[in-house]
Parts: C-alpha cells; structure tokens; sequence
C-alpha cells in the first residue's frame, strides 16, 4: 500500500521523532532492519516498490563513530552503498529523497563556521563512510535534498544529554551517600552545533514544504564545546554537578574528533527557511518536556 512518507531507521532516535513529527498529517510507514536490510540491494529495491511513498527520509544509518572506526567495511556497506541503494530505489518509483548526513564530512580546522560552498575532508572513517553516501545519493537522483546535522539528542535511543544527566545524578547520590564524588570530565577544546532531533524533524517539514533540493546545513544556531554543553545541561535542571574540562588529548577515542565542525545554515538563510532554534534554548526546551522522564527512567 503506498504511503506518503517512509522513514528508514525508524527505531532510532532520530527516526523515532521523524515518524512522530510526520504522522501527524501524513500517512507514514516506518522500516528499520527488522524489515529489510538496506545493504541488500535487491530487498531494498523490492521493499520500495511495494511501499511506493512520495518521500523517502533516510535516516537509517551506522552511526558509532568508534565503531566505524574499527570496521571500516561495515561503515562504508551501510552509509556509503545503503545510501546507494536507496537512491536507486527512489530514482525507480520516482519519489524524493532526504538522506542525514554529518558535520564531520569536515576536517574541524577551518577554525570557523563551514558553508555548503566548503571543501570537504572526512578524518574519520564515519566521516568519510558519509560523505560517501552524499556522493551516491547526488549521482543517482536529480529530486533529493542532502542535510547535515551534527550532535544529535532526543528522547529516544542513547545519547549524549541522557548520558550526562545519568552520570550527574550519580554523583548526587554518592555526594548524598557521603562517598567520595569525582568530577566529571569533559572535553572543552571540540566546538560544534548540538541538535534536538525534534527541530531537525521540523527543518525538514520546512524543506519538504519549502520543494528545496540540493545540499543544506540543518544545525541549531551558535555553537559550543563538549564541556559547555555539559554545564547548560545541569544548569537548565538547576542541579549542582562538579564538572571538570579537559583536552581531547586527556580523552582519547578510537576515532579523532574535528576540533571545530561548527556548520553554517547558509543556503537555508538564503531560501528564507531556516527554522533552527538557539541551540542554548532548544536544549532548554527539550529538558522542560523530556527531562523527568529520563529521570525516572535512571
């Protein structure tokens, strides 16, 4: 039965919000792996065709930056000719396609905001596994719109917000316990654009409305550090967490993370449809909404 909308990755965080933002006044059909996998070309050509939406949001993807790191085939098998694959799908029952990209298609040493119009130069193989799936996408359809997120929390799924108010509230208890509290180090030398998912669900109404196609930035205005990040959180839930800083050479991952991959909503100020909140008070807005359940949730 066709639908109006598909969303891939419906599972996850971002997913989760598309489908929720989407059904409201959409007919709407959410898939994830339990349905096809979008490595499978001929699954996934098939699963389209009996689908048969108008828009296709791709929001399926492999998005453990370590662990794309440590299995680059996955990495690229799964962003980079999943994209692909989804694509051709799209390219064969004519429908429009959204595919979520990365700030981390940058390197992070332009030392400012990147545009749409800025070289690209993935240092990571996530990055790179990305880029790649922008590149498959751009090849293969003419009706397709590419937007770049970057730090992504929501409601659902892991991610960076819920895992600092569940390690603030454990140093609560031990302070209450009268054990030993150790502050929570953070890095506070990488800045970018930290994103609710609701807003990046709303951005792409506003595009999907707007017919835009092409390349845009979808990130939530001003930028911040990991460390800065963390305080607005516990300073929006009025708690007193101790949090230390720290450089990313005190915090080493798997992956290298860029330094600055604060991204620009250029070519959305330019259609006149940038809709992104303040990134301070869209975090602000989503803890007023979502924060006692993550708290119960502990």
């Amino acid at each position: 039965m066709a639908c109006d909308i598909l969303v891939t990755g419906c599972r996850g965080q971002l997913g989760r919000d598309l489908v929720a933002s989407f059904s409201a006044d959409h007919s709407v059909r959410g898939v994830d792996l339990e349905e096809f996998d979008i490595r499978d070309r001929a699954r996934t050509l098939e699963a389209i065709r009996k689908a048969d939406p108008g828009t296709v949001l791709h929001a399926a993807a492999y998005t453990d930056v370590d662990g794309c790191e440590g299995n680059r085939e996955l990495a690229m098998a799964v962003n980079a000719d999943g994209a692909e694959n989804m694509a051709l799908a799209c390219r064969k029952v004519g429908a429009r396609m959204v595919y979520y990209s990365t700030d981390y298609v940058f390197d992070g040493k332009a030392g400012g905001a990147y545009t749409e119009d800025d070289q690209t130069d993935p240092q990571t193989v996530y990055g790179q596994s990305k880029l790649a799936g922008e590149q498959a996408v751009q090849n293969v359809l003419d009706d397709y719109v590419i937007l770049r997120i970057a730090w992504l929390y929501g409601r659902h799924g892991r991610n960076f917000v819920k895992t600092m108010i569940k390690l603030g509230f454990q140093q609560l208890r031990n302070r209450q316990q009268g054990r030993k509290v150790t502050p929570l180090k953070v890095v506070d030398d990488q800045f970018g654009n930290p994103c609710w998912t609701m807003d990046i669900a709303r951005q792409t109404r506003a595009v999907l409305s707007g017919q835009l196609t092409g390349l845009f930035h979808a990130t939530s205005d001003g930028e911040t550090s990991w460390y800065g990040f963390t305080q607005a959180i516990f300073e929006a839930l009025d708690i007193d967490v101790v949090v230390k800083s720290c450089t990313s050479d005190e915090s080493p991952r798997p992956a290298p993370r860029p330094k600055r991959s604060t991204l620009s909503n250029q070519r959305l100020n330019e259609a006149g449809l940038n809709i992104m909140p303040d990134w301070r008070s869209s975090l602000e807005s989503f803890l007023r909404e979502h924060s006692k359940e993550i708290i119960r949730e502990l």
